[in-house]
């Protein structure tokens, strides 16, 4: 599984629930946190394997800070740079997706 494997199945479930979604009552910002949070792998070597493809998921300070329980190990800076990705990626198909 690649990172950017995770974000295309995020994105397409993004628009798969906006399309099917009554738009009065939708909050975007809710289902794009929820995908990604349930977007995000919760083992260990998972997230080691997106960091070894992506170093940057490893070193980068994520904006959040660190993911799960906070503790600033690699594990939980590495989910917390995988969760920030799927959310940009996110908001940026739903700005697309916006009328023009």
């Amino acid at each position: 599984m690649t990172l950017y494997e995770i974000i295309t199945a995020a994105k397409e479930e993004l628009a798969e629930r906006i399309n099917d979604a009554d738009t009065d009552i939708i909050d975007e910002s809710d289902i794009i946190h929820e995908i990604a949070d349930s977007s995000v792998p919760v083992y260990n070597n998972d997230l080691i394997s997106l960091a070894y493809h992506d170093m940057s998921l490893a070193v980068d300070e994520p904006e959040l800070g660190p993911a799960f329980d906070g503790t600033p190990t690699p594990i939980n800076i590495i989910a917390a740079n995988v969760y920030e990705a799927i959310t940009a990626a996110l908001y940026e198909l739903l700005y697309d997706l916006q009328p023009a």
